[in-house]
């Protein structure tokens, strides 16, 4: 049996992240994105507009925070990801029922189609049957990341989480399991870092410059 490997531990999570040339401080701050995101919706709105919002905000800022730093991005089967240049990496935003979540695989809003299973098999290899990562544990991966991530964001109220995932595959229009799991905003965390993100204003007044022409 293989275990899914779960990085709860601030410092294992900083050091995994670090191979993705990443800080868990600018993944927060996409999920930040997504949640303004999804207020914008009102009652006009269609019913699926909060949702929509927070897809397109989420890949827009989960592709701006690695297109910084080199990754580029990468368009297939309708798939939208960003991706590594050099190796065998991706990372794609997804939102989920619930994230963060030691005894929940988190589950597609919207589920997952077939491209999603070809490329999770291609990248990853249909290696696990189902069941077959039953199992957790939290000792650290040691090995660079490879293969196809998700970020998924669960908002569900005051209630966010988010969580950086390698699927192990998908079956019946859905995540089966995870390779690994790096938990980024767990279960009552999101108060703390919603505040700590907050800009708060300095007492400094500007007064507008009005020039004739």
């Amino acid at each position: 049996m293989v275990a899914t490997h779960l990085y709860v531990d601030e410092i294992e999570i900083n050091t995994r992240l670090s191979a993705f040339d990443a800080s868990r401080e600018e993944l927060i701050n996409v999920v930040r994105e997504v949640v303004g995101a999804r207020a914008d919706a009102v009652d006009d709105d269609p019913i699926t507009a909060a949702g929509l919002f927070a897809y397109i905000h989420g890949t827009r800022n989960t592709r701006a925070l690695f297109r910084s730093k080199g990754w580029r991005h990468e368009r297939r089967e309708n798939i939208e990801a960003v991706r590594h240049p050099d190796r065998n990496l991706k990372v794609i935003y997804q939102s989920v029922d619930v994230a963060c979540d030691e005894k929940h695989v988190p589950q597609a809003i919207s589920g997952k189609g077939s491209g999603a299973e070809r490329a999770i098999d291609q990248a990853q290899g249909s290696l696990f049957a189902d069941g077959e990562l039953d199992a957790v544990t939290f000792e650290p991966v040691t090995a660079p990341p490879s293969g196809v991530w998700f970020l998924c964001v669960s908002v569900n109220g005051e209630d966010v989480r988010a969580e950086l995932s390698k699927a192990a595959g998908v079956s019946n229009g859905n995540f089966r399991q995870f390779e690994e799991r790096i938990f980024i905003i767990r279960q009552g965390e999101w108060e703390n870092v919603r505040v700590k993100g907050d800009i708060e204003p300095d007492g400094v007044e500007f007064e507008p410059v009005i020039r004739r022409k």
